[in-house]
């Protein structure tokens, strides 16, 4: 199967089930739950705002520093406090598959890409599509990493240089038509190239991602998160080859926000309660990283890295405190200027059309800043 026929085969797969010609489907079989439980047992519910009784709220999240505030509030019992039952937290293969438990009922809220937010919103039913709640991080945070042995020009190179060394060559995503597989196209065509100027190579979860670029099936991988880039660069022997958030990226790619807080239109419709108790468990959680930054550090190592990135940990949690937190909006809110950006972006993409979607579309009215 070509690159093309590859992309043309999996955005026909994207669009079947993230429109609504899908069956509803649970999570059995599509992906693993993990972590440790959040508060299956009835819950304590001694924080102030905490729901009434133990109410269920399952939650997509996934390896890595973008989700972390999720393993912080079930390291610290947060969701308990806030008598949410999560029970595990679920981590499907990719952003795609995420969409679709969210669609069909699996899950009831995630972090997710504002590029697949829209793509599930406008091919979705009404009560069935994307809202969103919140912004968790506020900057982009995704990267290009070169593999060991590849012959790529150095970092003096412009973006664009780097971009064309690309040509040809193997890349990985952690699946075709996912949130960095979009991302990988906007920098291609940032570059003045097309989208099949790269065999783009679904790899699924990050540790698959390693994996495969030890077995040197890849040339470069997209990286998801900001730590994650730099452990894959470092577990691998490879380096960062393009970061998203470099003065030298153009600002197509620097200037996105890219992790908001989504549930779906008919959960929130009756459940906002619950939504609320969310948000108040993850400032929980981002306020105990602020005030505990050598714990938050070791548990991201453990929960995230495998106790194999230490430093990476470290260098993270710095980075969090630093510079993502004092861009995040109270009570997480989410600005305008953001999500219009990201629409043009999709439109730019071809995900959406134009004055397809909004920001009054697309963003809870609680959560307007």
């Amino acid at each position: 199967m070509t690159g093309s026929q590859r992309s043309m085969t999996s955005r026909r797969g994207f669009l079947r089930y993230t429109g609504m010609g899908a069956l509803a489907i649970g999570s059995a079989g599509l992906l693993a739950a993990c972590g440790d439980d959040g508060g299956s047992a009835a819950g304590k519910g001694g924080a102030a705002g905490a729901l009434t009784k133990p109410t269920r709220f399952r939650i997509a999240s996934a390896p890595g520093d973008n989700y972390f505030l999720d393993q912080v509030n079930v390291s610290e019992k947060q969701f308990e406090a806030y008598n949410l039952q999560i029970g595990k937290l679920i981590f499907p293969q990719s952003g795609v598959q995420a969409m679709q438990l969210l669609a069909g009922g699996g899950v009831d809220g995630m972090v997710q890409d504002p590029i697949l937010t829209m793509a599930s919103y406008v091919n979705g039913q009404k009560g069935k599509r994307p809202v969103m709640v919140g912004m968790r991080i506020p900057e982009t945070t995704y990267s290009i990493v070169a593999n060991a042995g590849t012959d790529f020009p150095d970092d003096s190179a412009s973006f664009e240089d780097k971009m064309k060394a690309l040509k040809g060559k193997r890349v990985g995503v952690a699946a075709v038509g996912a949130g960095s597989d979009q991302q990988l196209k906007l920098a291609l065509e940032a570059a003045g190239m097309t989208y099949d100027d790269v065999e783009h190579v679904g790899v699924g979860q990050f540790a698959s991602g390693i994996a495969q670029m030890k077995a040197k099936r890849l040339e470069a991988y997209v990286t998801v998160t900001w730590a994650t880039t730099r452990l894959a660069a470092a577990q691998t022997g490879g380096r960062v080859y393009v970061d998203f958030l470099a003065d030298s990226t153009p600002e197509v790619l620097r200037n996105q926000q890219v992790q908001y807080f989504i549930t779906r239109e008919d959960f929130l419709e009756k459940n906002p309660a619950v939504i609320q108790a969310w948000l108040d468990a993850q400032t929980e959680a981002k306020d105990w990283v602020v005030a505990n930054p050598d714990k938050a550090a070791d548990l991201l190592n453990k929960t995230s890295f495998d106790g194999k990135g230490e430093q990476f940990a470290k260098d993270y949690i710095t980075h969090f405190t630093d510079v993502v937190v004092p861009k995040i909006q109270p009570d997480w809110r989410v600005p305008k200027d953001a999500v219009d950006f990201m629409i043009d972006i999709a439109v730019q993409l071809g995900t959406v059309k134009e004055g397809q979607v909004s920001y009054e579309d697309l963003v809870a009215e609680s959560a307007r800043a």
